[in-house]
């Protein structure tokens, strides 16, 4: 099998996709690229041809914890971001593995690491090394995959809404109710929806990391690889399609209570609606995740690639904990004791 890097054009050396400055730039003459002029550059340091992308990837195995790891063909070797643990190479990406879509990252190393010291360091009880500067140095950038779903919705609705207003003039009481006739008839464009298709990594931490926008996919390209990893979906379109189609039914029956609002009875006398599919496809979203290894439990924490946001679960430091229970106690006892002699 052929292989592949993508280089600087202007001195040769490797070249990494920069999300502070939305190109790609070298760390050796600084200079920086959009795709289209990496693209034009050299014969020689050109990427992979669309056609051929599927030859000109690897996927590195975790004998550790069974994590896949997918990166660009000229690595032979590298670390697991679950457990740290060495990984051999694999060949698994093909096909049906490749994406159709992604989002670049737009979130740097430097600032997911500061995302993490500023949410950890408002927490109390966290192990010292929690944030050394060597557990930041694993802080690692992962493409995750996701099914991702284009999606409209034929509604078709009819309600009876009532307002109702009562006074009292005297002894006598008035009522008067208006009623309304509610007709809701449109189609509706939805294309943010979607499940992650891989299990190695608990839903509720990616969940806390969401939502992506979408509005920034782009075809999927080999060169937004270099310098990250990529994990392709071990959980099929089939197994995640009854919650993507749970997820449109609450949203466009949420969206119906939010048009139909301002009336204080609803009687519903039609309400019909149609869930179409237009597009699935297969997408890769940015994250930083740093795994953390503390009395035999591994924590796990990821920032948005795209936007920033953090998520995750911190370790709690028994000594520190009890240092500080143990210093509250021994002043309290010290009070009390100041406070009888006071007394006498």
């Amino acid at each position: 099998m052929s292989t592949t890097s993508f280089k600087c054009n202007n001195c040769g050396a490797g070249i990494e996709f920069s999300p502070d400055h939305g190109k790609f730039k070298c760390e050796y003459c600084l200079s920086e690229f959009t795709e289209d002029e990496l693209i034009r550059g050299p014969k020689k340091d050109l990427g992979p041809d669309p056609d051929e992308i599927k030859d000109h990837i690897k996927t590195y195995h975790c004998n550790s914890c069974g994590a896949d790891v997918v990166t660009e063909e000229t690595t032979s070797a590298t670390f697991c971001y679950y457990c740290h643990n060495p990984v051999i190479l694999t060949d698994k990406l093909k096909g049906e593995f490749l994406p159709q879509k992604m989002i670049p990252f737009k979130i740097s190393k430097e600032r997911a690491q500061q995302q993490f010291i500023n949410w950890a360091g408002k927490k109390k009880f966290v192990p010292k090394d929690f944030t050394s500067s060597s557990q930041l140095e694993k802080i690692t950038g992962v493409y995750l995959p996701y099914w991702r779903v284009e999606a409209n919705a034929r509604i078709d609705y009819i309600g009876e809404g009532r307002n109702i207003k009562t006074w009292r003039v005297g002894n006598t009481e008035y009522t008067e109710t208006k009623k309304f006739e509610i007709v809701r008839k449109g189609n509706f464009e939805l294309n943010n929806v979607g499940e992650v298709g891989f299990d190695k990594i608990e839903k509720a931490l990616l969940n806390g990391i969401g939502p992506y926008n979408e509005d920034d996919a782009i075809p999927f390209s080999m060169g937004y690889l270099s310098g990250f990893y990529a994990e392709q979906y071990n959980i099929p379109r089939e197994e995640v399609e009854p919650f993507v189609k749970r997820d449109l039914e609450r949203y466009f029956g949420y969206m119906l209570s939010e048009i139909t609002s301002g009336y204080q009875q609803v009687r519903e006398i039609k309400n019909d609606m149609e869930l179409n599919y237009k597009n699935w496809y297969f997408s890769l979203l940015p994250a930083w995740i740093l795994t953390y290894n503390y009395n035999g439990k591994t924590y796990i924490y990821a920032v948005n690639g795209q936007n920033g946001k953090s998520f995750g679960e911190l370790p709690l430091s028994q000594k520190r904990l009890f240092s500080t229970t143990g210093l509250i106690s021994g002043v309290a006892m010290l009070l009390l004791i100041l406070g009888g002699w006071l007394i006498w």
